[in-house]
């Protein structure tokens, strides 16, 4: 989706920037001998690659499926053509290299080619179709996989490369071949390409090349560079390599005003938001193509009935006031909705205690710098952040996300880097939340229920009990079990496979929490007594089925109190009366013709009858 970042064209007119256009990812997977090796009865690293590939595919048709993933084979003896070679740009591809999978976006074809491939026990007769050496150049498959990224035909927001390999040294030390590999890296730097390396070895060293070649390609600090662990679990691999797709998906990107001529450019990206179900289309019912709906408004001549249509900029709205037609141009509707141009004011800073994180109105956002626009606003931002930090303070600004929006209060809350689990819950940045208005907040006094007080022993069974039953939550740990549900039953009739059953993780481990809580519950039995349980009534039994009806008359519908139904009419409250109750009144008076008749016919009738 293209956003315009700013409207005031007479304050910014050249550094206006439109953002869009999709991620790319090329999987470029080692084919020396040793991951094609099955001994020990492991799984060979080229087979797990490739099953990691496919899951990593099946993530991108659910969260972007509009991106394009690639997949390379370097260290391969024969370069044979791919079998989607008619699909792409013709790629020069340099020696001991071959493209399995050119740039294009998940498919239904693609993914089943892709499991074929490592579900074959030869792996699509590997050994003699491609071949295993360690003759690549690590330069020149970097630059097949750019050179992909630009015969892709589409524009790209992002591209990344992640490297599945085993083999810790591709080139000897201060050989020609490890130079030409470094000044590939400052390319990926200069280019924005994010590299990410999957070591397929449990002793994997990064210190002999892929440490100074990771910090040059990301532009980081040796002293921080740390190596996530080999796994050899599928969902693992998968779950990082969606985690590094989804870290750099920025919503807007907008202006921050500190005041008259001070301002920085910042980037607002989610950090909470639901995941939509997938969109019911309508298809043909022979061919099973999607089938698209245009509205088009057109224009009717009363004389000859032709119609011409009506292009949007000659289409005008009217609204009625003080008792005349006042007719308004999408122009001026545009210029009326629009109060504020797109960015963020500072209005000033008030006690971080002042915000209640229960004062929840919509799900919060992030904001983090932006060096895009606007060069220094990265230091700028960083002071602002630590001061606010170091003082306990937030900022209190207006927000407009984009153009034509709402103007809403939100508050800027510092918060600092937090860990669990070696995975990372929040990042240095400012939190924005949303401040409700006035008429947003509501009383809910009047429904609660009078206290009833216990003594200091009781309340502290109760705190015992809550307090074991506590747990640190963490949002992946928990699925949506109707969405995985639903995913699970579209992926089974893609691929022609059986429904997999989805575990419901939301749902409690009562026997885990019955264990920890078993001594607490004996103490509250003694305290207040044996908990009584009540039972349901049973149904009763019956030979056939029995249908539950209304009680009725002898002619059939219900029987209505006439004396309740004439109150309410005195009273002025028919319309509290339902269409049932109307209907099932008249048929006693005798009435016809109300079998199909609305409610206001009903009332009418009954009033004309009772002269009311």
């Amino acid at each position: 989706m293209y956003m315009q970042a700013d409207l005031n064209v007479e304050e910014d007119e050249d550094s206006q920037v439109t953002f869009g256009g999709r991620e790319g990812i090329i999987f470029a997977i080692d084919a020396q001998a040793s991951m094609l090796d099955e001994n020990e009865g492991k799984e060979a690293n080229l087979r797990l690659a490739m099953k990691a590939i496919e899951a990593s595919m099946r993530n991108l048709i659910v969260s972007n499926q509009k991106d394009l993933v690639g997949i390379v084979f370097y260290n391969t003896v024969h370069s044979p053509k791919s079998r989607f070679e008619a699909e792409s740009v013709e790629i020069v591809v340099p020696a001991n290299m071959c493209i399995l999978l050119p740039m294009d976006t998940s498919s239904v074809e693609n993914i089943t080619y892709v499991r074929n491939f490592h579900e074959s026990d030869d792996l699509f007769d590997f050994s003699t179709r491609y071949g295993s050496c360690s003759d690549a150049k690590f330069a020149e498959m970097l630059w097949l996989c750019m050179r992909m990224f630009q015969k892709c035909g589409y524009k790209l927001q992002s591209s990344a490369i992640v490297l599945f390999t085993d083999c810790a040294q591709p080139h000897p030390p201060n050989s020609h071949e490890q130079q030409q590999a470094f000044v590939k890296a400052k390319d990926l730097n200069q280019l924005d390409v994010e590299f990410t390396l999957i070591p397929m070895q449990e002793d994997f060293d990064p210190a002999p090349f892929y440490r100074e070649f990771i910090c040059t390609a990301m532009d980081i600090d040796m002293e921080h560079f740390e190596l996530e662990a080999a796994v050899r679990d599928i969902e693992a691999i998968s779950s990082r390599i969606y985690k590094r797709n989804f870290r750099k998906r920025c919503n807007t990107h907008l202006k921050f005003h500190l005041g008259d001529d001070l301002e920085l450019s910042v980037g607002v990206y989610s950090s909470v938001r639901h995941v939509k179900y997938p969109k019911a289309l309508m298809v043909h019912r022979n061919t099973n193509e999607i089938i698209t709906r245009k509205r088009v408004q057109e224009i009717q001549n009363t004389d000859d009935g032709t119609t011409v249509p009506l292009l949007p900029h000659q289409q005008k709205k009217c609204q009625e006031i003080g008792g005349k037609n006042i007719v308004f141009t999408t122009q001026e509707l545009a210029t009326m909705k629009t109060l504020l141009p797109a960015g963020i004011r500072l209005l000033g800073f008030k006690p971080r205690s002042s915000i209640s994180i229960c004062n929840y109105l919509k799900h919060g956002a992030f904001l983090y710098p932006d060096e895009m626009r606007i060069a220094g606003s990265t230091k700028l931002f960083r002071a602002l952040w630590k001061r606010c930090l170091d003082r306990q303070k937030v900022a209190i600004c207006v927000l407009t996300l984009r153009h034509k929006a709402t103007p809403g209060y939100v508050a800027l809350v510092p918060q600092d880097n937090a860990f669990h689990d070696g995975d990372q819950l929040e990042y240095n940045g400012f939190l924005i939340v949303h401040l409700p208005n006035r008429d947003d907040v509501r009383d809910f006094d009047a429904f609660n229920p009078e206290e009833t007080s216990v003594t200091a022993e009781k309340n502290e069974l109760f705190e015992n009990m809550v307090r074991k039953l506590k747990f640190r939550y963490n949002p992946k740990d928990f699925n949506d079990p109707a969405l995985r549900n639903i995913y699970s039953t579209i992926e089974a009739f893609a691929f022609k496979t059986e429904r997999e059953e989805q575990e419901d993780t939301t749902l409690p481990n009562t026997e885990y929490q019955d264990s920890k809580i078993a001594d607490i519950v004996s103490a509250i039995a003694e305290e207040f007594g044996q908990l009584s349980t009540i039972t349901k009534r049973k149904a009763v039994e019956s030979s056939g089925n029995v249908r539950k009806s209304a009680r009725t008359t002898q002619d059939g519908p219900p029987a209505a109190d006439e004396a309740a139904i004439l109150e309410e009419f005195r009273n002025g409250r028919e319309e509290k009366l339902t269409v049932s109750t109307l209907r099932s009144y008249l048929q006693q008076l005798g009435i016809s013709g109300i079998s199909g008749a609305k409610k206001a016919v009903l009332i009418d009738k009954i009033k004309a009858h009772h002269d009311l």
